[in-house]
């Protein structure tokens, strides 16, 4: 497998995975495959989960193929054979608690929340002002 790291389509209409989230992911598992060890294992590539958005997302087949890829590649070099592929049946869900290596991509990122709260003050602030201008010079 090629440590290089992957490109993926851009999906502007579809739903598709968080580009900043599989960036930073891809970062990190590119970290731990560079390692003459790996801290990350086949079951931290399959318990990885993503927030799907509908604009400006990476495809998700592509991601999910390239994480199989991953997969593939640890298991070569700890020499374990992959599991025989089982009957397709809704996947559990993910396990709550988060391998230490990977953070937890799910969770939502407070440094959106205030930008969108000081965006909203802004127009607030604004929209005062210009009354008060209306007013006064009415």
């Amino acid at each position: 497998m090629s440590l290089d790291r992957p490109t993926f389509p851009m999906v502007r209409l579809r739903e598709s995975y968080d580009a900043e989230q599989v960036d930073r992911t891809v970062d990190m598992v590119l970290e731990n495959l560079a390692l003459p060890q790996p801290r990350i294992g086949r079951g931290d590539i399959e318990g990885l989960r993503f927030t799907p958005v509908r604009r400006g997302g990476y495809d998700m087949t592509a991601v999910d193929d390239w994480l199989d890829e991953v997969v593939a590649e640890l298991d070569r070099r700890t020499g374990v054979q992959p599991p025989p592929e089982a009957p397709t049946t809704p996947a559990a869900p993910a396990a709550s608690v988060s391998p230490s290596v990977i953070v937890d991509l799910d969770s939502p990122r407070p440094e959106q929340d205030s930008e969108l709260v000081r965006l909203l003050v802004q127009i607030a602030v604004v929209a005062v002002v210009v009354a008060l201008l209306y007013v006064s010079f009415a």
